[in-house]
Order: C-alpha cells, then structure tokens, then sequence
C-alpha cells in the first residue's frame, strides 16, 4: 500500500510539473503584454491668404480663438479695387441709360412705321376705289355720249329738212354738247386718279422701305444691350475681386498661428493666419510590425495625453502603413529569422476640444511577439 501511494504522488507530481513546463514554454513562445509608445497628436492645418493684394484693414481673431465657417476673420483695404468697382458700376448705369434710349428710339420706329404703312395702305385703297368710280363714270359717260351724238344727228337731220323746229334741234344739241363735256371731265377724272394711284403706289412703297428703318434701331438696340451685358460682367468682376477682401473662415477650428498684423501689406496667397481644422485629430505613432502587425483597420486604441494630466482619450485605427523613415532591422543569418519594418499608425480621435496640435499622445497597445 505504502509502495502504491509513493507510485501515486509520484506520478501527480509529475503531472503537475509536466502542465507547468507546457504552460511557461507556451508563455516562452507567446508573451502578452502593454507597451506604451510615444507619438504625436496631430490636425490638418489651413493656411487663410487672400486672392488679391492690400493693406490689413482689421483682423478679427487672435491665436488661440475658435472660428467658425464663414466667419469674418480679415477686412483688406484696397482702394485700386474699390475705384474699379466705381467705375464699372457707373458704365454700366450709363449702358443701362442707352439701353432705355434705344429701346424707346426702337418703340417709336416702330409705331411710326405702323401708322406710315396704314395710312399708305389706306391711301392707296383709296386710290384705287377711285379710279373703279372714276372708270364706271367714264363708261356712262360714254353711253350717254353715243346716245345724245346719235339723237342729235338724226334731229339735226330733221331740222335741215323742215320737219322739227329750230329749238327741237337746239335741245338736242345742246344735250348733245352736255354729253360731250362731260365725257371729257369722265375721261380727265379718271387720268387724275391714275395718277393718284400711282402717287398712293410710290408712298406706299416707302412706307413699306421704311421697315429698314426699324431693322436698324433693332440692331442698335440689340448692340446695346450686349454692351450693357459686358459692362455687367465687367462690374461683377470687380465686384467680386471686391469680395475677397473679405477673408472668411473656410472651416471650423482654431487659430494656431497669427503670421500677419493689422496695417501690413499682403500679396494674393500670402498667408495670413493658420487655422487647425476642428474635429480632425489624429495621434501617429511608429511601432515595429513584429510587436503590432496584428492590428486592423478600425480596432479602438487607448491614448493617453499629458498635456491633460495624463488622461485617457479614446480612438480609432484610421490607417496603418510602412514607414518610410522608421529603421529597418535586417536579420542574421539564424533559421526562420526576417527583416523587421517599422509601421506608422494613425489613430483618428474622439472629439475633444482641448486638444492641440503637436501634443505628445501615448498609445497604450497591446504587445503580441513570437
């Protein structure tokens, strides 16, 4: 009995000792520790210029203050910009005035040509209802000519051979003569009114060249207007180089930087301030892959900040890549070694607003060496 139980302590001693050396051998080949690794907090940072030359006027913000999109932060004096826009905006005035002058010049053409061409039309229709009447006249008049010169012959006849008296003929023949002048006036009444209508044809004719007339004042308008057009687009240019002298904030942040005082003269893309974009912090880090390559692309990492009494911030992997300054550790000639590179990490940051660029962020990661 005493021999089985020795045989017994013997072998769950071993056993024991055999899970530990498997245990600390496993711990050999795969250790499991944080390591802190010191890197930097960093933003993407605006440099604010202006597009066109001039004297500070005001400056709005001072290093250090938030700003906002759209935030007045600049005013530029230019005076070579401001007597620009004055001049374009008073030729456009002007092209504006000839605009209406033509425009007014161009409506009474036209109503002129209206009433030219109507009046002609009428005229002539007037003519030519005239000589209709006039020619009717005449062919009575001739009938009645034929009729009286016939009746007045053969009474004329009767008279030479006694057989109706003098006045009998005399009638007659003074009918006879009433039919003769009048169908002369029938045939001058209609002549006259040829010669109307010809008349009334000619007027009418320039009233309808007259229609040149308005073609021109359209062109002149028409010219004008396109002028007035230029001088527009030549105002809205100045209007607009006016605008930039106006420096506006284009995103939120804070001003890290001041480069430019009140009074000095810039030249377009000189900058002026620097701006830190807000919300965009980003903590980077050079680790070596051996140690970190196990890290994925939207794994949440500790950073720790100093400069806020060392506390703690929370972020997101955003990028890993070889960095192309980090030294590289070439491997000897030993079995199954390898190059180690080194990886630069990007950790985009929660958002908090006393963050700074240039701060020194400690990244608490997790140590997974073979």
């Amino acid at each position: 009995m005493k021999k089985k139980f020795i045989i017994a302590v013997a072998v769950s001693v071993l056993f024991i000792i055999g899970i530990g050396v498997a245990f600390a051998i496993r711990s050999h080949g795969h250790r499991a520790e944080q390591m802190i690794v010191d890197g930097t907090i960093e933003c993407d940072e605006i440099n604010v210029s202006s597009k066109v030359p001039g004297r500070i006027l005001d400056l709005f913000v001072d290093e250090g203050m938030t700003v906002t999109p759209g935030e007045l932060l600049v005013t530029l004096e230019s005076k070579e910009i401001d007597a620009k826009v004055e001049q374009t905006a008073a030729a456009y005035q002007s092209s504006l005035s000839r605009v209406s002058q033509a425009g007014t010049a161009l409506k009474f053409q036209e109503l002129s040509f209206s009433d030219q061409l109507a009046g002609a039309q009428a005229q002539y229709d007037a003519r030519k209802e005239e000589i209709r009447q006039a020619e009717e006249n005449l062919n009575q008049a001739k009938a009645n000519y034929k009729t009286q010169t016939a009746t007045y012959n053969r009474f004329h006849g009767l008279y030479a051979d006694g057989v109706v008296p003098k006045q009998t003929e005399d009638d007659y023949e003074y009918k006879y003569l009433a039919a003769k002048a009048m169908l002369g006036a029938a045939e001058s009444k209609v002549e006259e009114a040829r010669h109307g209508l010809k008349a009334a044809a000619a007027a009418l004719q320039q009233a309808r060249d007259s229609s040149l007339q308005v073609d021109l004042r359209q062109q002149e308008h028409s010219a004008v207007i396109q002028q007035a057009a230029a001088t527009k687009g030549q105002m809205n240019e100045a209007l607009a180089l006016q605008g930039e002298t106006k420096i506006l904030s284009p995103v939120s942040g804070y001003v890290s930087e001041k480069i430019s005082n009140v009074g000095e003269m810039v030249a377009p893309g000189f900058p002026m301030l620097t701006i830190v974009r807000a919300n965009d912090f980003k903590a980077k880090v050079y680790v070596d892959e051996s140690k970190f390559g196990y890290l994925q692309i939207g794994d949440r990492i500790k950073v720790i900040v100093p400069a806020l009494g060392n506390q703690g911030v929370w972020g997101r992997l955003m990028r890993v890549s070889q960095a192309a300054d980090f030294a590289t550790k070439r491997a000897t000639n030993e079995q199954g070694t390898f190059d180690v590179r080194g990886l630069q990490l990007v950790i985009h940051l929660d958002d908090d607003r006393r963050f700074r660029n240039g701060m020194t962020a400690r990244v608490v990661l997790d140590v997974r060496e073979k």
